[in-house]
């Protein structure tokens, strides 16, 4: 028996020397452009630690890849920025919550005057305000050109708080920044308004001309005309509106002579016609309105006469 197991055993063994065992392949290590691309993404996807902590390793693996550590030293920058804006932006929050509060606190002070504890409380909280002053303006200064809405947060309040030179200095520079941004405003809103008016100057003619050719000369004359208030000195709108203006009237003194033959003969509805359509090329003219209205009585007149029974 002893034996059977010792062989059984032997021949277990032998069986386990057999099986080879395979260890998973390992990935090759990323190149510095692929630490560069994940890193990025990373970075986009505002994953500071992350991002830094791929670099590093990067880094380590090619200490002399100069753009790894160019990159990894920007988003520690931007991070180390990005957590100061928004512990700046808490010290503004906190600090003016307590420059709120102390109003009323002094009030209290005043009703009870002989109430140690509440005196104690609000000499605390000023000397608390007052040593806010400094950490407000250093956050004035370090935000000055990153985020200007922070930094005049910071300094207004410690100007509140204790007005001094640096945060009188600091709100001249805000000051100035805000009068040179509302300059540069001022200016790209004149570029842009000329180049829009340039466009809508462009477009105006070139309907203008469109209609002339399509001899819609009362649209032509409405177009030419809105042209010239939107840019009165111009040349060729001018020039163009006389011409049109000219055939126009061209036109118009035709129709009325041929519409005051066919009224002498007696074609009053003809005649009616043709001056209808010289109004409609210049609307307002009185002239061609009377004319209109005198044939129009005549003809009402006619009608009546043609109805009367014969007696």
């Amino acid at each position: 028996m002893r034996q059977l197991l010792i062989s059984l055993l032997v021949i277990l063994l032998t069986g386990c020397s057999a099986i080879v065992t395979k260890t998973a392949p390992t990935a090759p290590p990323l190149s510095p452009a692929e630490l560069i691309q994940q890193a990025e993404k990373l970075y986009q996807q505002e994953q500071w630690h992350e991002a830094l902590v791929l670099l590093g390793s990067g880094l380590d693996r090619y200490p002399d890849e100069r753009r790894l550590a160019e990159l990894h030293a920007e988003i520690k920058r931007n991070w180390e920025m990005r957590k100061r804006n928004r512990e700046d932006w808490i010290l503004v929050h906190e600090t003016s919550s307590l420059w709120k509060k102390v109003p009323y606190l002094e009030e209290l002070v005043s009703i009870d005057p002989d109430n140690i504890i509440t005196r104690s409380r609000l000499l605390f909280w000023q000397n608390m305000l007052k040593s806010k002053v400094p950490d407000l303006i250093a956050c004035g200064s370090v935000h000055l050109h990153l985020d200007q809405s922070l930094a005049e947060a910071c300094v207004t309040l410690a100007e509140k708080i204790k007005p001094t030179e640096e945060s009188a200095f600091l709100l001249r520079k805000i000051q100035q920044s805000h009068a040179e941004k509302k300059r540069t405003e001022r200016s790209k809103k004149a570029v842009q308004e000329k180049h829009d008016k340039t466009q809508q100057r462009n477009r105006l003619l070139k309907q203008a001309q469109a209609q002339i050719a399509d001899e819609a000369i009362p649209d032509a004359v409405a177009s030419l005309q809105q042209l010239l208030e939107l840019v009165p000195d111009d040349p060729e709108a001018s020039g163009l509106l006389e011409q049109v203006i000219r055939v126009r009237d061209e036109k118009v003194a035709n129709l009325i002579a041929f519409g005051d033959a066919l009224y002498r003969e007696e074609q009053i509805e003809q005649a009616v016609s043709v001056w209808e359509s010289a109004e409609k090329l210049d609307m307002g003219r009185q002239d061609v309105a009377g004319r209109i209205e005198r044939a129009m009585k005549v003809l009402e007149r006619l009608r009546e006469i043609q109805e009367q029974p014969v007696p």
